[in-house]
């Protein structure tokens, strides 16, 4: 994306310290490194962070966890107009992404692209209540749908 993209600078996360180190060699590699960024440490933590807190206008996610994990992670990382892209199984519908639970982020679901590969696209409407994302252990032990 960033290649394909050179006017947009992109923060590029992931907690695993090995796949960050993988990420940093990777942009040297392709001689990024002037508008791409690592982020080392967990999105739930990181979102807020002063850093990352309402900064975003997209982020892009691999499905890291279930659906409620990457819709309250993301969140708190983006401004209110972003969207969130994150990949989907190719077989699923949209009550995967429920209205009333995304309300309560600020997001509402968009579309899901059709083919292979699949996305969701949601909005941030507004930003996220200071409250999100909450701990990961949170997020897991009562996630919001």
């Amino acid at each position: 994306m960033a290649l394909e993209q050179p006017s947009i600078e992109f923060v590029l996360l992931d907690r695993s310290q090995r796949r960050a180190d993988f990420l940093e060699t990777a942009v040297q590699d392709l001689q990024l490194a002037d508008r791409v960024t690592i982020a080392l440490g967990d999105a739930a933590e990181l979102a807020h962070l002063r850093r990352h807190r309402y900064a975003y206008d997209g982020v892009v996610s691999r499905a890291f966890g279930p659906p409620a994990a990457v819709a309250e992670c993301s969140a708190g990382l983006l401004r209110a107009g972003g969207r969130l892209v994150v990949s989907e199984p190719p077989r699923c519908s949209e009550a995967r992404w429920p209205t009333d639970a995304l309300a309560q982020l600020g997001m509402h679901f968009v579309r899901r692209t059709a083919g292979a590969p699949t996305f969701a696209e949601l909005e941030c409407l507004a930003t996220a209540d200071p409250a999100y994302p909450r701990t990961w252990k949170q997020i897991r032990k009562r996630p919001l749908f």
